[in-house]
């Protein structure tokens, strides 16, 4: 409420895969943090309400360096962010990057 910006900050509660498309707009940044199984879904959906040259920045695909094993098949969390590193590394519409920061911050931006 103190800053000068609360008129134009908005708080919603929920699943964002569901309540985002609803929303009606576009973002120019998207911090993707969830369900590790559900990452490329998240990067589908955020994609989707990109603005022309916007980015996305995925948190935690390093994941404590567990990315670089063969993950036991009861550990979906690094699967999911295993499939998700595969799967943005060989998507053409956008230009990415991994940070080696703490447990991975991974930039990506929207190609024109």
């Amino acid at each position: 409420d103190n800053s000068p910006y609360a008129d134009r900050i908005r708080f919603y509660i929920g699943d964002a895969l569901e309540l985002a498309p609803r929303l009606g707009i576009s973002f120019d940044l998207v911090f993707i943090d969830g369900d590790k199984r559900k990452y490329i879904e998240y990067y589908e959906m955020s994609l989707s309400l990109l603005s022309s040259e916007g980015y996305i920045l995925a948190d935690n695909t390093l994941w404590n360096e567990y990315v670089l094993t063969n993950p036991h098949s009861s550990d979906t969390q690094t699967i999911g962010i295993k499939a998700f590193n595969d799967y943005v590394a060989r998507d053409k519409r956008v230009e990415k990057i991994i940070l080696p920061l703490r447990d991975g911050l991974t930039i990506i931006k929207k190609c024109k």
